[in-house]
């Protein structure tokens, strides 16, 4: 049994109520002659403090403290109220009996408890101050006390069922969520042994094809050159670069699959060193590139290390690669403050793109350029967002075309700067 009902608006109904049973049993006793207007103010005050209570936010009328200082304001304005009246009926012992009901509303033992003393003693004070508790035995105290404990022990057992009943059910549905957990988590382990499998397929079943088609086309080129005209050469050389771009593609789209799958090993990475490491090796695979590099130093992280290469040697890649058709080219990277946050980025002069397609940016294998324009298979940025939301971060893009491209990323809560933000914003 669910003592609550509707929470605050049975609370409030029932206390509106008690509030006008407590003025219509006062004109009664007074054979409808108006009260004095000490007792008028105090039932205007009542009924004025249950519209204020109205207002009030669930969470605050939910609180036992706010039930039982309610429940102890009304006992003591309906005790002023008996005991300045010229008159006292046994009527007005129920008006006791609705406060107590307003504690067991409040499902708590402990209100209850204290509700049954404060009612109990409030009520012997007003049949004294009355003159009607002549003696133990002739008064109605006699059956009427007991009466009100013996309530408010019947509210308290059911309140102490239904809390049981609660825990119970609260204790199946954990035992059921934990049910479901391993269930679901048998079921992803067994997804990512087929995944691993289905790697593995690709990796064998799908590499070898390629190679013997790409060492037949080359055996072709070098053995039959002299047969084969000029345009059969070309046909062969696209044969051979449209399997090396499989490979490529294979070879992307296997470590796309795997960075959701390795687990991950946070350490201290000093990332200016690592971007520096990544423009070095880009600086001798492209020697002739006339490249100015701006690398802020002392950036420091905590990350897993070999994802965070992979998202830096994907997004300083994509700068390198956007920026080749420039006779000199401009690359940075860095760190600073957005909103108390520590936001990381790679920002180029290059080629830029058009932020109403920024949709497609992340997602595997959409490109912007064709390859004709710039080499790739369209997988690096869908592999740089992965690597991301695994460190609980989000990365985003700023550009327009012909004016380069700034990706900003964060790593969640797990980064770790070797300046504060408040430092990073006032630089």
């Amino acid at each position: 049994m669910n003592l609550n009902l509707s929470g605050s608006r049975a609370f409030l109904l029932l206390r509106y109520t008690l509030i006008i049973a407590t003025a219509y049993l006062l004109l009664v006793e007074r054979s409808f002659v108006l009260p004095p207007i000490g007792i008028m103010l105090l039932i205007v005050l009542a009924l004025a403090s249950n519209v204020v209570f109205a207002q009030l936010p669930e969470h605050v009328t939910k609180r036992p403290l706010f039930s039982a200082g309610v429940i102890l304001l009304d006992t003591a304005w309906i005790t002023a109220t008996l005991v300045y009246s010229d008159s006292f009926g046994a009527d007005f012992f129920y008006l006791y009996f609705f406060v107590l009901l307003l504690a067991a509303i409040g499902e708590s033992l402990q209100v209850i408890a204290l509700t049954a003393i404060v009612v109990c003693a409030a009520y012997l004070y007003v049949l004294q101050a009355n003159g009607t508790m002549l003696s133990w035995w002739q008064s109605p105290s006699l059956i009427r006390l007991p009466f009100l404990f013996i309530t408010a022990a019947f509210y308290g057992y059911l309140i102490d069922r239904t809390r049981r009943e609660n825990r119970r059910a609260r204790e199946q549905a954990f035992l059921d969520l934990e049910h479901l957990v391993e269930q679901r988590t048998a079921d992803l382990t067994a997804t990512n042994h087929e995944l691993s499998a289905f790697a593995y397929s690709v990796s064998h079943d799908l590499r070898a094809p390629l190679r013997a088609i790409d060492a037949f086309s080359q055996a072709l080129l070098e053995d039959y050159g002299t047969v084969i005209d000029a345009q059969g050469q070309d046909y062969l050389r696209r044969v051979r670069a449209n399997a090396g771009r499989m490979g490529q593609l294979i070879d992307d789209l296997l470590q796309l699959s795997r960075l959701t799958r390795t687990e991950m090993s946070f350490e201290t990475i000093d990332v200016s060193a690592l971007a520096h490491s990544i423009v070095a090796d880009l600086q001798r695979t492209h020697p002739q590139r006339q490249v100015s590099v701006d690398l802020q130093p002392g950036v420091i992280a905590r990350a897993d290390p070999r994802l965070l290469r992979v998202l830096l040697e994907n997004l300083i890649g994509n700068a390198w690669k956007y920026t080749s058709r420039q006779a000199t080219a401009h690359i940075a990277f860095g760190l600073s403050a957005q909103q108390g946050e520590r936001v990381y980025f790679v920002r180029d002069d290059g080629c830029g793109f058009d932020l109403a397609y920024v949709d497609k940016l992340f997602r595997p294998f959409q490109r912007l350029h064709t390859v004709e324009e710039y080499e790739g298979a369209g997988v690096g940025l869908a592999t740089a967002q992965r690597v991301v939301r695994r460190h609980g971060g989000r990365i985003w893009a700023d550009s327009a075309p012909g004016r380069g491209a700034t990706f900003s990323f964060t790593l969640g809560t797990q980064a770790v700067l070797s300046e504060p933000v408040e430092q990073l914003a006032a630089a």
